[in-house]
Order: structure tokens, then sequence, then C-alpha cells
């Protein structure tokens, strides 16, 4: 127990087991009936039944009375047991135990049985070992009796020991071939990318934890994570190529030297720190699962979808003048890309070491150092800041789904109804959220704890909001009893918004039929609803009104926003370089007010879709390489050439 309870386990759970298993001393046999194995080297004699143990060969020829195979023989059954031992006590015939060790002895004396004393004295105990949770009672313990009793003190084999959950089905059930559940590994390594599977053992669950093995699942979010790293990679080589950008010129101090860094660079080197330390100690105490998850949400959630997001605009840009700042995202953006790379490596090495050599002209990740920590890039208050801003951004864009508002549609205002302290830091980010809310102006209105407050607030704020209040029948009713109804209709057809005020106070004197009752917040059910042209999310006590009304001007925006994204789909599709600027874009079918909608706008769908001209056809011309698409449910033609 004292040598067991010296060992690193990582996880109190198979600690304890494994202890509580050595506490039980179970006695041990250590003989098989078995034929093959390693022979017990005990010859029992048949006078005096004197147990004469021999140890080698040397020994067994030294006193054995007849060797029947010669000197050469065989040390296993049964050629072994055709050689009678002269006892060492009485000179009788001695003949061998018929029994063979317990393959888990020889399993547990690998260690003095396989190495040479000096390879012994350097190489145990090992650092790590790993095998599944049933070999608690096996291997693992086996190796550990067989040292105590080698050293004769409390000394293990091994420095530390990790015990892995089994793979289970998708169900949970143990894999059987009569329940024609397994999952052949053959056929799992010839079908899919053998990083594919790695990840999805690593980031599925915890290593001591049962795995409840699904391809299907494999094939959803493990494979999106590296298929976002992979596309992040594209985008960075398409978008720094066009600007020329030299990674060894334009690197991480390049752009802090030069000040080029904005409020997003810093947030995401704060973040990309907090994922080195992750990672990092997730792979030196074994916690594997939590390294994957945060490399997850670091490629999914930081890089794709709110860094470059945040970034794209400025990258869009041809302006010789914010080519620096251009230069100074691709420094960062290789920098979060390369650190990601080397510190998913140990799970994905194939498809890292291949993005690492074609997008950064490395040799091999193998060669590079593990990223350093660099303290002095963590920012808590930006982190915060951008953890707020994020929220906000996902429960607008739930406010717009309940709308039926593409995302992509500008609108006109978005007000944001939130806690004072969260409110400061947002008004340092207005610019942000509105091109992020994709809305022309935002309002910040800062909430205190209790709901009345709010709604009152809300209402002096000229939030969107009607008040709704009415009487908890069961709570009142036992105090005015036949005056219920009477009760009811006053409370009715009072002015909600005064009685909120009243009630915040403290209490309510209700007036009716020449009597009087006192009414508290308890008794009332507050509720409220949304004016109508204009749509509401709300979650972790945060509420985001949109405008649903959109002007003239607004929707024009829109159909560009929809029509842009329609060609930029066909660019991709027919394998234009998304730096490229090409001649022309067509956009035929369309009906006349959208025509005229659009018209002082092709400037910016020009710009959007990389092209040097946009022309719109009522009907389709020859000679032109028409697409289909579809615009809010009406056929047009698309090309780009």
């Amino acid at each position: 127990i004292k040598a067991a309870d010296k060992v690193e386990y990582y996880y109190p759970e198979p600690k304890n087991r494994f202890l509580s298993i050595i506490a039980e001393q179970k006695p041990w046999c250590v003989s098989r009936e078995r034929v093959w194995g390693a022979p017990l080297p005990i010859w029992v004699c048949s006078n005096c039944k004197h147990k004469n143990a021999l140890f080698n060969r040397e020994e067994i020829i030294k006193n054995a009375k007849e060797l029947p195979d010669g000197a050469d023989f065989e040390l296993h059954r049964p050629w072994i047991d055709k050689i009678i031992i002269k006892c060492e006590k009485c000179n009788g015939d001695a003949y061998r135990e018929p029994f063979v060790l317990d393959t888990w002895h020889n399993s547990g004396a690998a260690p003095y049985a396989s190495l040479t004393d000096e390879e012994f004295n350097e190489l145990v105990p090992v650092p790590f070992l790993t095998e599944g949770i049933d070999q608690t009672r096996g291997w693992a313990y086996t190796l550990l009796i067989e040292s105590v009793i080698m050293y004769g003190d409390a000394k293990a084999p091994f420095r530390s020991f990790l015990f892995q959950g089994h793979v289970l089905d998708e169900k949970g059930n143990k894999m059987s071939k009569s329940l024609g559940n397994v999952i052949d590994g053959y056929e799992m390594v010839s079908k899919y990318p053998a990083d594919l599977i790695r990840l999805y053992f690593i980031w599925k669950a915890s290593p001591i934890d049962p795995l409840n093995f699904s391809i299907n699942e494999m094939l959803k979010r493990t494979y999106q994570i590296l298929n976002t790293l992979y596309n992040l990679h594209v985008y960075f080589l398409q978008n720094s190529s066009y600007d020329k950008f030299d990674i060894n010129k334009h690197n991480l101090r390049w752009a802090i030297d030069n000040n080029l860094l904005k409020e997003s660079e810093i947030w995401l080197l704060s973040r990309l720190e907090r994922v080195k330390e992750i990672v990092t100690n997730s792979y030196e105490r074994c916690r594997y699962h939590e390294g994957a998850r945060a490399l997850e949400n670091f490629i999914i959630n930081d890089l794709s979808q709110t860094y470059l997001p945040l970034t794209r605009n400025e990258l869009w840009s041809d302006d010789e003048a914010s080519k620096n700042r251009r230069l100074a995202i691709y420094a960062i953006l290789s920098d979060a890309l390369f650190t990601t790379d080397i510190l998913l490596h140990p799970i994905t090495p194939f498809i890292t070491d291949y993005l690492a050599v074609k997008a950064f002209n490395k040799d091999s990740i193998l060669l590079e150092r593990w990223p350093k920590k660099e303290p002095k890039f963590v920012n808590d208050q930006i982190e915060k800041a951008f953890d707020i801003i994020s929220n906000v951004i996902s429960i607008a864009n739930a406010a717009r789904n309940k709308a039926g508002l593409k995302r992509r549609w500008p609108l006109s205002k978005a007000y944001i109804a939130i806690k004072r302290d969260d409110a400061k830091i947002l008004r340092n980010y207005i610019e942000l959220l509105k091109s992020q809310i994709n809305v022309q102006e935002v309002k910040i209105v800062e909430l205190k704890d209790k709901m009345v407050d709010n709604i009152i607030i809300m209402l002096d704020n000229m939030l969107p909001i009607t008040l709704r209040l009415s009487l908890n029948r069961r709570k009142i009713a036992p105090r005015v009893k036949a005056d219920l109804k009477k009760v009811l209709d006053a409370f009715n057809n009072l002015d909600y918004n005064q009685v909120i005020r009243e009630l915040s106070n403290g209490k309510f004197v209700l007036a009716y039929d020449n009597k009087e009752v006192e009414i508290s917040i308890d008794d009332v059910d507050i509720d409220y609803e949304v004016k109508e042209g204009y749509t509401l999310a709300e979650r972790d006590g945060i509420f985001v009104f949109l405008t649903t009304e959109r002007d003239q001007e607004l929707i024009a925006k829109g159909v560009v926003r929809d029509i842009a994204r329609r060609l930029q789909a066909l660019r991709k599709e027919r394998g234009y370089n998304p730096t490229d600027i090409l001649n022309v874009a067509y956009v035929a079918n369309l009906d006349d007010n959208i025509v005229n909608l659009l018209e002082n706008l092709l400037d910016e769908l020009a710009y959007l879709v990389r092209v040097k001209e946009v022309k719109l056809l009522k009907d389709a011309m020859d000679g032109v390489n028409w697409q289909e698409s579809e615009l809010d449910g009406k056929k047009i033609l698309i090309s780009i050439e």
C-alpha cells in the first residue's frame, strides 16, 4: 500500500480503486493447470516430499539424475517434465510440480525478466504506464506486488499509471460479436483519417471514463474541428498572399512595435495564452479531453466565429493606406494558427504537420519548440468584454431568428438592456456592436437586480414593451372572498405603469366599491409583450430588442448582401481565388423594383464580390455562363467572370 500510494494516478477514482484492491489482501494463486506457460521450477521428492527449487538450466543439469533430451533440453512442457532430479535431502527421485505459472506472474516479472541489471537500474521505475481499467487487478497489481517482493521495500516499478475506461458501442453496451455491435479497427483506419479517429477518442471523454463510440458523432463535431482548422489555413494563405505578407518580416513583434493591434487582436492573444496553458496542463496531467475541448473552442468559436468576422471587412479592403493593418492581422492569425498546430499535433499529427509545412514553410512541427507561456498577453478585462459582447450578439441573432430576419439584413436599431457593470463595458464597444449585430444604432440601458425595477427602467427608457399585470386569484381570493370579481375588474382598469411603480416601493392600495384592499408585489403576476415592429430575445438577464421594420434603404442593403452571398458562392464553385478581382458579375430576372433599389448600390455590390463591374439585367443575355439561383423565393440568374 505504501508503494502504491507514492504513484501518480492523475485521477482520484482509479487511485482509490487500486489501493482498496491491494488492501483486500486477496490470496493470489500463482499456479495454473495448463500445458503452455512458464513451468513451476519446483521438483517434489517422491520419497520425503521435500520441494527442490531450481531456477536455471545450470542448476537443473547439476542436480538431474537423467536428461532424456540432453543438456540442450527445452525449458517448457512436456520436455522439462521428463527430467528427474536427485532430492537434495534424501537423494530420492524428485518430479516437477505439474503446473505452470499464472501468466500475470510472468507479466509482473517483466522488468526483471526482460532487462539486464544495468538496464534495470537505468530504466526502472519507468516514468509512465497505461492500461485499461480491468488491469487494476491484473498487470498493475502483479507489477507492484512482485516489485515489493523483489526489493523487500515499498518501491513500485512505475512512477505513474493511467487506468483508462473501455470503448463501448454508441448505446453504452460492451462490444460483442454475438450482439453484432463490434467496430472493426482495420476497417475504421482504412475508411476514415487516422487524425479524425485519434481526435474523437481524445475529445469524446475523459481517459478514465467509458467511451461510447459513435461513427456518426465522429463525422460531425470532430470532423468540423479539423475541417475548420484546414479552412482557416486556406483563408490565411489566400488573403496573406494577395497582400504579399512575409511571415519573417511581418511577425507578432513587428505588429506590436508598430502599434497596429486593435482590441480584437489583444483579445485573441489573450485567449491564445489561456489555451496554451490549458492544453499544456492537460497533457501533463493526462486530462487530454480538456485540452481537446479547449482547442475545439479556440478553433471554432474564437478564431472562426469571432476573430474572422471581426477582421473580415478590413482584409477585404485594397486601400494601400491600411495595408500595414492588414499585415498585422495576418501576423496575429499566423501566430495563432501555427501555435494551434503545435498544440494539437500530439493528438492529430498528420494534418497539423501538413498545415504547418504548407502554410508556414516549416520543415516539420517535430522540429519546433513547445509554445512558451507569455503572461504579458493575458488581458482579463478584454476577455470579459468580449464574453459579454459574444453573448449579446448571440442573443441578438436569436431575436432575428424569431422574427425571420436574416443576419445579412441591416436593421435600424438595437436596444440592449443589461446589468449596470456590463453596460459600462459595452459602451466602449458601440461601433463593434453595431457592425456585429448589423444595425445602424445601438442604445444601451442599465438594469438592476430585481425584475420589477428592470420593468420600470425599460418603461422609463422607452423600450418597446407593453406591460401586462394580473392579480393572482389564489393569493387574493382569501382576503376579498365574495368581492373577487369586483377586485379583478377594478384592477384590470388601472394604469399598470403607475401600479408597478407603487408596488416597487412596497405596496399598492386598490379601491373598489367603496372598499380597499392592500396588494403587494407577491399578489401580482407580471408579464410584458413586445410592441409591434420589434423582436426580443432574452438570456442570462440580458434583453436585446431589434426593430423589424425596414425602410427602402435598409431593404436595398439587405438585397445587396443576399445577392453578394450568392455570387461569392458561385466564385468559389468556379474555382476563383477569393482575393482576385474579376471583370464582371451579372444578375438577371430581377423585378423592376429590385433593380431600382440597387441602382445606387452597384459599387458596394462590386466591392463585396470583388469585381470591376456589376450588370443588372431584366432578362438573360446570350453569351453568359448563367447559373440559376433564388432571391426571396423568386428564381434569378447569376454569373461572374
